[in-house]
Order: C-alpha cells, then sequence, then structure tokens
C-alpha cells in the first residue's frame, strides 16, 4: 500500500507593520523583540513585512545617529538588498567589534581570561573565490533570504578579475538561453570557472561550442560544468609554502590571499620548534605545505582529490609530508596514532571537529591549533581541551570584511 505524504505546512502569511528595532543580535541583524530586521540599527523605526520571527524592510523612517552610509549602492536596497554584505551600515570599526564580541563570548565560555592577541584584515575588493548567480540579464550574488539575482553594477568585496567577469557571464547566459551558478577561483595560472546548475548530459554541440569559444576569449585556465571539463587551456594551480599545487575543481580555498598568508603565519608560529606536525582536515596543503619546510608532517582530509594533489605536490618537491584521504568525522584518528607529534593543527567544517576533538585531546600533543570559521564549533572543540591545555594565544583573521563571518586561530599549550 502506498503511503501518504503528510499535507505541506501552510508558510506564515507576511504582515505589513511598524517596527521599533531595539537590539542587535551576533550576526548584525536588527532586532525588534524576537523579530531579525536585517539591514536595521537599534532606535531605527521601519516598516517592514514580517512572516514569523523574519522581518523585510521596506521603509526606514528614521536612521540611528550611528548608521555609516554603505560604500556600495546595492546594500540593503530595497527589502533585503544583495546578500554579499550584510554589516555596511554598520561602518568597517562597529563590524569588526562585532565579531571580535562574538568569538570572544564563545571562547570566554571555556577560556574566561581569553584576549584577541591579533587581528588580521583583508583589503576591499580581495576576495579570490566566489559561488554567483548567473542569467542572461543579471550577474552577482542573491538577495538576502530570497531568490532574486541582484546584478552588480560596482562590489567592493570581489577580486578585480572576478568581478570583469560578470558581465561576459551574462552574455554567456544569453547565448545558452540559462540560468546557473558559477565558482569562480583565482589562480596563479588563471580564472578558474565551475557552472553548476547546468546538466551537461544535455548540453548541445552549439552549447559546447560556445562554452569553448567563452574559455578562449576570456583566457581561462579552466571552464567546466556539472563537474565535467569543457576546457582546460592551463591546470589551475596555486603556490603553498614555496611549492605548486594543482587545484582540483571545487576544492576549499581560503577567501582571499590575504587571509591565507595570515592564517599561515599564525599556524608557523604556534608549530615552531615541532619535528612532526599532524595536520587534520588538511584540504590542499595550506598548513602541510608551509610546515613541511621545517618539520614531518602527517596530512588527513576526506576530500581524495585534495588530498592526491598534496601528495603529488609533496612529492614532485621532495617535502616530507605523509598524505592520507580519510573521513575523520566517521574513523576519527585515536589519540594513540597521535601521540608522536609533537604539535597538532586541525582546521575542520563549519561543523567543528566533532568525535575528533576529543581524541586531540587525549594525544598529549604540547601544541594545539585550531583554526575555525565558526566560533561556536571552535568553542564546543576547544571545551574537550579545557582540562589539559591552556589558551596562549587567539587571532582573528577577517576575510569577509562586510559580512559577521568570523575566522580564528586558536593556540593551546599542554600544562
Amino acid at each position: 500500500m502506498r503511503r501518504r505524504r503528510p499535507p505541506k505546512r501552510a508558510s506564515a502569511k507576511a504582515v505589513i507593520c511598524t517596527l521599533r528595532v531595539d537590539g542587535l543580535n551576533a550576526s548584525g541583524e536588527g532586532t525588534a523583540g524576537s523579530v531579525r530586521v536585517p539591514f536595521a540599527l537599534p532606535g531605527e523605526r521601519v516598516v517592514a513585512s514580517v512572516s514569523g520571527h523574519a522581518a523585510r524592510v521596506r521603509d526606514r523612517q528614521t536612521d540611528a545617529e550611528d548608521r555609516h552610509e554603505p560604500v556600495c549602492p546595492h546594500f540593503g536596497l530595497p527589502g533585503d538588498g544583495c546578500g554579499g554584505c550584510l554589516l555596511q551600515h554598520l561602518g568597517a570599526d562597529r563590524a569588526l567589534e562585532l565579531k571580535e564580541e562574538r568569538l570572544l563570548s564563545a571562547i570566554r565560555r571555556f577560556f574566561p581570561d581569553a584576549e584577541i592577541a591579533a587581528v588580521h584584515r583583508s583589503p576591499p575588493k580581495s576576495r579570490r573565490r566566489a559561488k554567483l548567480a548567473v542569467r542572461p540579464n543579471a550577474a552577482g550574488f542573491r538577495e538576502l533570504a530570497g531568490k532574486k539575482i541582484i546584478d552588480l553594477q560596482s562590489c567592493d568585496v570581489l577580486h578585480l578579475e572576478i568581478f570583469g567577469l560578470l558581465a561576459p557571464l551574462k552574455e554567456l547566459a544569453k547565448t545558452l538561453d540559462e540560468t546557473f551558478d558559477a565558482q569562480v577561483t583565482c589562480t596563479a595560472t588563471g580564472l578558474d570557472v565551475a557552472i553548476e546548475g547546468i546538466d551537461e548530459s544535455e548540453l548541445s554541440l552549439r552549447a559546447r561550442e560556445a562554452l569553448v569559444d567563452f574559455a578562449q576569449e576570456r583566457d581561462l585556465a579552466r571552464l567546466s560544468v556539472d563537474g565535467v571539463p569543457m576546457a582546460e587551456r592551463r591546470t589551475p594551480r596555486i603556490e603553498l609554502g614555496g611549492v605548486s599545487v594543482t587545484v582540483p575543481s571545487g576544492v576549499f580555498l581560503q577567501a582571499t590571499f590575504e587571509g591565507e598568508k595570515a592564517l599561515i603565519g599564525e599556524v608557523l608560529a604556534a608549530c615552531k620548534g615541532a619535528a612532526s606536525v599532524a595536520d587534520l582536515f588538511c584540504g590542499l596543503g595550506t598548513f602541510a605545505l608551509p610546515l613541511s619546510a621545517r618539520a614531518k608532517v602527517f596530512a588527513v582530509d576526506a576530500a581524495g582529490p585534495a588530498v592526491a594533489s598534496l601528495d603529488a605536490a609533496a612529492k614532485a618537491a621532495d617535502r616530507p609530508i605523509e598524505a592520507e584521504a580519510r573521513d575523520l568525522f566517521k574513523r576519527p584518528l585515536m589519540a594513540g596514532a597521535l601521540k608522536p607529534f609533537g604539535a597538532i593543527v586541525f582546521d575542520p567544517p563549519r561543523a567543528g571537529a566533532g568525535d575528533q576533538a576529543a581524541e586531540i585531546a587525549a594525544s598529549g600533543a604540547e601544541t594545539i591549533v585550531a583554526v575555525s570559521c565558526n566560533p561556536q564549533s571552535l568553542a564546543r572543540d576547544a571545551e574537550k581541551l579545557a582540562a589539559a591545555y591552556d589558551l596562549t594565544r587567539l587571532a582573528l583573521v577577517d576575510q569577509f570584511g562586510w559580512s559577521p563571518h568570523v575566522e580564528a586561530v586558536a593556540v593551546f599549550k599542554r600544562r
């Protein structure tokens, strides 16, 4: 007997009302009681459509005294505006303060005396990878909590190479008569463009020829559709720790060159003197390759193509790296396996290290370095270290100047 699907819940109908914003949450959104009001500041009165606990501003009737003029004309206009930035109305200094408060509030739950020792800020127009939404008459980011694509005429975030591709991508969408997403990455050998949302198997010969022509005309390093290369004119590569490494399609990279350099600098300083280092959730080798210039490194990650690329680069450069493809969530390395290492570096996904954190804490390593893009999961992982380790350094790396995202490096030393 065929099971019936449960009836869909009716979505809450939006109500138009006037709100007085009375607070600011940890993500930089205004709040009116329990209602979140993006792009609004405490003290402001707004007319908004409210659905559940989320509001969409239609009109701002008053301005807070500390409201800053946004640097971008697409910011917060109208309603939700461009979803690429959320904090321009706070100003750069207050936006940074908000991130510092988020980081300290999380980590001080388990290390009450924590202070931020260093702040590294990426400059404007430095984002070297971005996922763009494209249709024949618009290319850019989608509006916050919406489907509309904001057709960017300027951007304070994107690297100029990526911004310069927006207009050509619109022309490509027009030629293909398609709407798609494009993951664009700056590499040392040129732009790597991965198009998503188009079924490669259904592409016509004309469409394939148009894609190859696009890659040629824009001098792209690589262009792929649905994970399938359409044109690879040069192998996309980046340099890490003086070693050239191939960039697999879709692999994770830090958002800015400056942010990557700052993170590497913090990790190298923390691991100084360690003869052997375990680099967990290593990715392409952001830390493993620089560390390998002065220590033996055991690098582990679930992303097979990234690990294979790291392994090939290490062998070609004769670097002392043992690389292993392993899902550390399903099969964490046990404390006994980690005991030989003088330092352990871990840079997990946003959700944190999971069970692996407990094994790291039990390893007895002299130095543990946590790199994180989420203060809450960093705090959860740090809690497991609190019984045996002291937090000796906390650094904030701000790669997303106008968003609430926080990157941090926390250094722990065994008592």
